[in-house]
């Protein structure tokens, strides 16, 4: 708890009992990556957020003081899921509630994994098992150890110690792993295939924290229309072009990738065959022609499919995804638009972003976690949203995370 003394006047008496009837909360902060979450064959973003209460309480006081004014801190540990279609909230349950002096600032709390109905997380200091459904807590640490004598007082209380492995894995206080599985909370022997794939797990569950960046899903080459496109600036066309040996077709992170605040055209180009090497002869690039009469675009780039480095390609009608600025300035936002065959625009849609985190992709849309930056009287902070984005007509729906709300359309222009 903080204590603050107050001093005389009534200026600070008239604040003092206005804040005595008023609880502070700061806006919500997300702990751990997103975790998309299927139940009864239907997929929801979960989100376990933390957030932070000032209960401010007045003691004593009388007709020639103020009294004492004490300030609780408390921090909240809340679970959502949201509609991935509408992006709205669909249910809302805490979880913990702790005090500062009780750790409630340094506790940490994160999604692990979902094993059937059961989704797994940490929380404080233990694995918690919660329903798919709504949430509801199913069994914590004090439960495994109960169904599992041999696990009593071995159970670790630290997050470095759990991973998921399709399972909830842990590592006890005697060094060996157990995979712990529901409806029976049984622990079994737990030997991963490879020590440097498991590593990786345990990174991913405890410290990854869900963040990519934008250009993570971009590739800037793609395969449309019968022949190789390009999205690229002058001087990235000028050195994908100077393809002797077939490398800038092959590896096209080889070519030159200039700055932010670029804009880029489209570029085809034919395909044929370098002169012969001792191991033979390759395809590579030649006579790269900017398109005429067609859009450019503001640090575009084609969006590639989920879990590849190729374009996603559209159909009915065939197309692509361009993602790009609306502008360089605050005001600016991540855009995405469709391009027909001819490459000319079908729609574009404006994103709250200017930071693309995450993004999980269905057949007849995207949902996109991201962040938007934002001033205020002169203090620049980050907000975080999630947009689904039709892909057939471009419709975007929007919930802000940090403001606890839905947006509507209007203030998506």
């Amino acid at each position: 708890m903080r204590f603050l003394w107050s001093v005389g006047g009534a200026l600070a008496l008239s604040f003092l009992l206005d804040s005595c009837s008023k609880m502070l909360s700061r806006p919500p902060e997300r702990v751990g990556p997103p975790a998309l979450v299927m139940h009864d064959s239907e997929p929801r973003l979960w989100l376990f957020l933390k957030q932070e209460e000032d209960r401010v309480l007045s003691v004593g006081g009388g007709r020639h003081n103020t009294g004492t004014t004490i300030i609780e801190t408390l921090y909240h540990f809340d679970l959502q899921a949201h509609d991935t279609r509408t992006t709205d909230r669909i249910w809302k349950t805490r979880l913990l509630t702790l005090k500062d002096k009780d750790g409630g600032h340094t506790t940490e709390a994160r999604l692990l994994g979902q094993d059937g109905n059961v989704v797994w997380l940490y929380l404080n200091d233990q694995a918690v098992a919660v329903s798919s459904k709504d949430g509801s807590r199913l069994a914590d640490g004090k439960s495994i150890g109960e169904r599992n004598p041999a696990l009593q007082g071995l159970i670790p209380k630290e997050l470095k110690f759990y991973a998921f492995d399709n399972a909830l894995v842990l590592t006890a206080a005697d060094s060996r792993r157990y995979k712990v599985r529901p409806p029976d909370y049984n622990a079994e022997p737990y030997q991963p295939a490879d020590e440097e794939q498991f590593t990786r797990l345990q990174y991913m569950s405890t410290t990854w924290n869900g963040g990519y960046a934008t250009n993570d899903f971009l590739v800037w080459q793609a395969t449309f229309g019968g022949g190789w496109l390009g999205l690229y600036t002058e001087k990235e066309a000028a050195d994908a072009g100077n393809d002797e040996f077939g490398g800038k077709l092959e590896n096209p992170t080889s070519v030159i990738h200039e700055s932010s605040g670029v804009r880029r055209a489209f570029w085809r180009a034919r395909i044929g065959q370098t002169r012969e090497f001792s191991e033979g002869r390759h395809d590579r690039l030649f006579d790269l022609r900017r398109v005429p009469d067609v859009p450019d675009f503001l640090d575009g780039g084609f969006l590639v499919r989920q879990g590849t480095r190729q374009p996603l390609a559209l159909e009915d009608p065939a197309g692509l995804l361009v993602l790009h600025l609306t502008r360089l300035d605050e005001a600016g936002r991540i855009a995405l638009t469709r391009l027909g065959p001819d490459l000319n625009e079908k729609w574009t849609s404006k994103m709250p972003f200017t930071d693309l985190r995450n993004r999980i992709e269905f057949p007849d849309r995207l949902l996109m976690y991201g962040l938007v930056q934002v001033t205020e009287k002169g203090v620049t902070g980050s907000q975080e949203c999630i947009a689904a984005l039709d892909l057939r007509d471009g419709r975007t729906q929007v919930w802000n995370v940090t403001l606890d709300r839905s947006i509507p359309a209007a203030e998506l222009e």
